[in-house]
């Protein structure tokens, strides 16, 4: 008889943080949609969409070739997290596509990746990160607020308000 501590064992998940391959590039997309329509923050204008969604057609050109970063979490090979660090000019860099799957989020995988941007942003020489988002997504500002992000300046980007912040490194 098969003991049943074994036999209602949970699966193991193995969660990875690493450098975007090519072959992501589908999941990434699919994900930065996802996580937009979840947050609200989903603009449904195929022009702009095109226009704004461009970099992610060319994620190693746009970021990872040109002094800056892009990574990816996986669980059990599917990606579930992404961000992404753009450089603006020799001493600072863009946080950019910051997404969690809805579904994971508020158990550490946006610290996570927020945290390894930062320190890649070290490594790179960068004296300074900015970032923007949606007024609306409390929990993204929290998580840049408690990493010592400061409120620089607001705005509007596609319609809404959005907060931008910068973070001397």
């Amino acid at each position: 008889m098969n003991n049943p501590s074994e036999t209602h064992k949970p699966m193991e998940t193995i969660s990875v943080l690493r450098r975007f391959e090519n072959k992501d590039k589908e999941a990434v997309y699919d994900l930065h949609i996802k996580a937009l329509k979840h947050a609200g923050t989903f603009i449904e204008r195929p022009n702009l969409r095109t226009e704004w969604d461009k970099d992610l057609q060319d994620i190693e050109g746009v970021y990872i070739n040109n002094k800056g970063e892009f990574f990816v979490v996986t669980v059990d090979g599917k990606v579930v997290g992404m961000g992404a660090l753009r450089k603006v000019d020799e001493t600072i860099a863009e946080i950019k596509r910051m997404r969690v799957e809805p579904s994971l989020q508020g158990k550490g995988m946006g610290k996570l990746i927020l945290d390894k941007l930062i320190e890649r942003a070290r490594e790179l020489g960068y004296k300074k990160l900015i970032l923007d988002v949606a007024e609306k997504q409390e929990p993204a500002r929290h998580l840049y607020e408690t990493r010592g992000f400061k409120e620089f300046k607001r705005g509007q980007l596609g319609g809404q308000e959005t907060i931008y912040y910068e973070l001397e490194i």
